[in-house]
């Protein structure tokens, strides 16, 4: 019997999708970025991850091992051309890495030198985020990886730039802030995309709204929202059913 081999589906086109990483509790959301880019990976698409320096940590570079970044090829090095009027090329500022490419920060950065005390303009903080959804969207995914507060202009207007937002949680305790940031977002600013995610505890140890355990739940509902899907109460993405 003649069997036809299966061909391969071909990988998505760039979409550009911008996905916030927020932990509103303060703790590092670079552990779910690492499992994102696995996916992403194993799904052959592109992802650009950047991180915005509201705190200066750089909680990336240390995640993935990295010591030390080229000068020019950093998240500092573009916000200081961006407000000096000096902005070259983007990709001249990425850094390539093992299946993505990645605007981060500088792992070698003075503790009491940041880069946002060298910044003379306010527009700088709050105008990057879009600057960077637009000039970034060839590339399937764009990670934003925050750090700071609703009062941080780069954790903020990344948050309302984004396509989807995935607030994180490393440890139960967490879910405190973290619903109390996911209700603001939704009812004081209207930004909808909204979903959160723990790899730490059960979905059925909370009630109120939907909670995501796994890296394929977050990429079926980024997928499924433009086709009309949503998560149920158990984490499982439904259609909608039409009116």
């Amino acid at each position: 019997m003649l069997r036809w081999k299966k061909e391969k589906e071909p990988p998505r086109s760039p979409t550009g999708v911008m996905v916030a990483l927020w932990n509103p509790a303060g703790t590092d959301s670079s552990l779910l970025l690492e499992k994102l880019l696995s996916q992403v990976k194993k799904r052959e698409e592109t992802a650009v991850v950047v991180e915005f320096p509201c705190l200066g940590l750089p909680r990336v570079a240390y995640r993935m091992g990295v010591t030390e970044l080229e000068h020019a090829q950093s998240v500092d090095q573009l916000l200081i051309d961006y407000d000096r009027g000096m902005l070259q090329g983007i990709h001249q500022y990425l850094q390539h890495f093992d299946g993505f490419d990645g605007l981060l920060i500088q792992p070698k950065s003075k503790p009491d030198s940041p880069t946002l005390i060298k910044l003379q303009q306010d527009k700088t903080l709050s105008e990057l985020p879009a600057y960077l959804k637009v000039h970034l969207s060839g590339y399937h995914y764009i990670f934003t990886v925050l750090q700071g507060q609703l009062i941080h202009p780069m954790t903020f207007f990344s948050l309302r730039e984004a396509d989807q937002v995935v607030l994180n949680m490393n440890e139960p305790v967490e879910i405190i802030r973290t619903y109390a940031a996911y209700k603001t977002l939704r009812q004081d600013y209207d930004i909808g995309n909204v979903c959160l995610f723990s790899s730490e505890f059960k979905n059925g140890d909370f009630k109120e709204e939907p909670l995501l355990s796994r890296p394929e739940q977050l990429f079926a509902l980024w997928e499924g929202e433009k086709d009309g899907y949503r998560i149920d109460q158990s984490g499982r993405v439904r259609t909608v059913p039409s009116a």
